[in-house]
């Protein structure tokens, strides 16, 4: 089974600040736990590591997202869901992410209902994309969510139980069990200052995205491909999957990445070039070795080593 790999996608957003949250009246739109509940967990499913979550729309439509740090808005793919929702037709979407292929167009859905078990969402966007089935290679896949969850929620993760927990982000507290990184939200995505440790004489500082939507390990996208060759055997192969088709590069490894107080040791990496970026992100194949905390509204992350 290929890898799937998400980035983030041009679509629209409500960007709610982590001082709205403290000081503003309750508002109608967005993600929120009822006023009795501090938290809810839940268990998940995952497929390739990805976590997969239950989410019921407009009170009928069942589907099974992946959580993708890398998605702004609730994603669908299939032709079926064009029926299923009001679109608006003078709002076409268009955006791209990893991959060899053509842009995708999107049509768009507004005010919504989203329930994720206790955690509920009013007047949310949907983007559904009928064309394109990302996740043909999966069994009752049928889309994505990211940002609008995670702008509201310090949401924490447990690949070994396979449980996640959304507690209200503004009056969260890390359990000091956790190593804490400092992360910066830039174009909805969770970024963290890292440091890629090839060998002892040769190092690359960069920023890294925690990206809970893909399956690979680290991997790095780079503007001068020549400056890698030192790492990797002159053939490509192709790393995954992504929005815009196969994902091709160069596989190696690495030796440390460093995160602020935390090393992560031996990795297996992915290196691709990209005409306008150099970063590096981390998916699953690594983050599954953790239970991990993100707090967008207060800018962090935590990392517990699973054992």
């Amino acid at each position: 089974m290929k890898s799937f790999l998400q980035i983030p996608i041009a679509a629209f957003v409500l960007l709610v600040s982590c001082q709205t949250l403290l000081s503003a009246p309750a508002k109608k739109y967005g993600f929120s736990l009822p006023d009795h509940l501090q938290e809810v967990s839940m268990r998940y499913k995952s497929v390739d590591d990805l976590i997969l979550l239950p989410v019921v729309i407009n009170d009928s439509i069942k589907v099974n997202l992946i959580l993708d740090t890398g998605c702004r808005n609730l994603v669908l793919f299939g032709k079926r869901f064009q029926k299923l929702f009001k679109l608006e037709p003078d709002k076409k979407v268009q955006f791209s992410g990893l991959g060899s292929g053509r842009s995708v167009n999107g049509a768009l859905s507004l005010s919504n209902k989203v329930a994720i078990d206790a955690v509920v969402g009013e007047l949310l966007p949907v983007i559904v994309i009928p064309e394109q089935n990302l996740f043909h290679s999966f069994i009752n896949v049928h889309g994505v969510i990211g940002y609008d969850v995670f702008t509201k929620f310090e949401i924490e993760i447990n690949p070994k139980e396979k449980q996640i927990t959304f507690r209200p982000a503004a009056t969260a507290t890390l359990n000091p069990d956790y190593i804490q990184v400092p992360i910066r939200i830039a174009d909805s995505r969770p970024l963290i200052d890292c440091r890629v440790v090839f060998d002892k004489n040769r190092t690359h500082v960069c920023d890294l995205m925690i990206d809970t939507g893909s399956t690979l390990g680290l991997l790095l996208k780079t503007t001068d491909m020549d400056s890698y060759k030192f790492k990797f055997r002159p053939r490509e192969t192709v790393l995954g999957r992504g929005l815009n088709g196969d994902i091709e590069g160069y596989q190696t490894n690495t030796e440390v990445l460093q995160l602020s107080a935390l090393e992560i040791k031996n990795l297996p990496t992915g290196i691709i070039y990209s005409p306008w970026h150099n970063y590096a992100s981390i998916g699953m194949n690594i983050l599954k070795n953790y239970t991990l905390v993100l707090n967008y509204c207060k800018g962090y992350a935590g990392f517990k080593k699973i054992v």
